[in-house]
């Protein structure tokens, strides 16, 4: 198990740090660290093979039989590209037992444990985003960032693009609220500066989505405060720190510049959708939009995996949408409106199946799994899974959601404290449990 849990941390830090490999260290090998978790996933699964975990659960077999219909379907009547459908064949179906396996590898201190690395690296992240923020568009730092026509860029960290600085953001927000709410969970010396640098950070994003994502991480931990009864405190003493930190920030010029684009950025947004409603009008029509044109696509679709930004590299020699941006749009349009519709409400099923347990688990009164559902809700229900980043915080997010639920044994605790290496199988029998009962 020591491995399987070492091989997950890897698996967050590649999806730190692809993005850094892929803009800075190996540009040339851009192409193939896209896939760079793939082989890694892989691996997880033959260990958890070897260590008798269980694949079994409600999502599994609706998930292979999906897998080889459609790809069937796109070699036989959609793209007939090898390369492409295999693409596709990771985007949407490769990672998803990960999800349910996870839980069975970690449990709730390990998650921890995993939150206060990510509140550590939110500094330095923060750090970087300020520096990219204040570089030229074209300096070496920004390369592949989205210029604005303000003369500065959206940073994106150490990410390829600012999609996934906003889910690294909101994940970390997940544990920062989680510290507040729960004392002696982290240290006020380390959730102080923390919520400093994702104040900055978003400020100096130019996302709206970065705002967003936090804003809701944020909302979800006042209700869960509101509704126990417990942890008011926390929240008001978080207010209190953002409260003294607003003035502090507001006098540095990089976070006024930073501000200000962003409001602009809100209000040219909401000009054009109408405000709030607009903004949710416009979530909203990702997901049912797609719906009021399923006769457009061919009655078994394009193709698997043709949607997708890679799909176009291979075919057109660069990257593009070829079809729909939304993901319900491409889905749709990959494997026509039967299979399409049917991987939308596998995703909707997946999405309530993970919202489900954290809501079980919530009124154990252990909040932690609400808070990180909050922050990778929306990326698994509706998420761009054609872009590795956001597809490895969906599936991150959701399995660390159910591994938050996983309460540590006594054996476990006092494995931790005496440092014996013992097989728990009682343990793990229950790990398995848990995930499955997460459907």
């Amino acid at each position: 198990m020591n491995r399987l849990r070492a091989l997950i941390w890897i698996y967050l830090g590649l999806l730190i740090f692809e993005g850094a490999f892929r803009k800075w260290i190996v540009p040339s090998l851009d192409t193939p660290l896209l896939i760079i978790r793939d082989p890694l996933v892989m691996w997880i699964y033959f260990e958890a093979l070897k260590n008798r975990l269980s694949f079994n659960n409600a999502f599994f077999m609706p998930n292979l039989v999906l897998a080889v219909a459609t790809a069937s379907l796109s070699l036989i009547v959609g793209s007939g590209n090898v390369l492409v459908t295999v693409y596709g064949l990771r985007t949407d179906y490769l990672q998803i037992p990960l999800i349910f396996l996870i839980p069975q590898i970690l449990n709730r201190d390990d998650v921890i444990a995993m939150g206060r690395f990510l509140l550590y690296m939110s500094i330095p992240f923060a750090v970087l985003v300020v520096i990219q923020f204040r570089s030229p568009p074209d300096s070496w730092l920004n390369r592949g960032a989205m210029a604005t026509h303000y003369g500065t860029v959206r940073p994106s960290g150490t990410f390829s693009f600012v999609a996934g600085l906003a889910s690294f953001f909101s994940l970390a927000s997940a544990f920062l609220f989680l510290g507040y709410v729960q004392a002696r969970t982290y240290k006020i010396w380390l959730l102080a500066p923390v919520t400093f640098a994702i104040l900055i950070a978003s400020a100096c994003s130019g996302s709206r989505l970065c705002l967003v994502s936090i804003g809701m991480v944020a909302v979800i931990a006042i209700l869960c405060v509101i509704t126990r009864g417990k942890g008011g405190v926390g929240i008001m003493v978080a207010a209190v720190l953002i409260a003294l930190a607003i003035p502090v920030l507001s006098s540095m010029p990089v976070f006024q510049e930073g501000s200000e684009q962003l409001e602009q950025r809100f209000q040219d947004a909401g000009a054009i959708e109408g405000d709030t409603q607009g903004f949710i009008g416009r979530f909203l029509n990702t997901m049912l939009g797609p719906l009021l044109f399923l006769g457009d696509a061919p009655i078994f679709g394009n193709g698997l995996g043709l949607g997708t930004n890679a799909a176009a590299g291979m075919l057109l020699g660069h990257r593009e949408f070829i079809g729909p941006e939304d993901e319900w749009g491409r889905l749709i349009f990959e494997c026509g409106p039967i299979f399409g519709l049917l991987l939308c409400l596998f995703r909707m099923a997946l999405t309530v199946a993970v919202a489900k347990r954290a809501f079980e688990a919530f009124r154990r009164d252990n909040i932690l799994p609400m808070l990180i559902f909050a922050a990778c809700g929306l990326l698994v229900l509706t998420g761009q899974w054609g872009v590795p980043t956001i597809l490895g915080f969906a599936i991150f997010g959701a399995g660390l959601t159910l591994a938050a639920c996983v309460e540590p044994s006594e054996e476990e605790e006092e494995e931790c404290d005496d440092e014996e290496d013992h097989d728990h199988a009682e343990s793990e029998s229950d790990r398995s449990t848990a995930a499955d009962t997460a459907v």
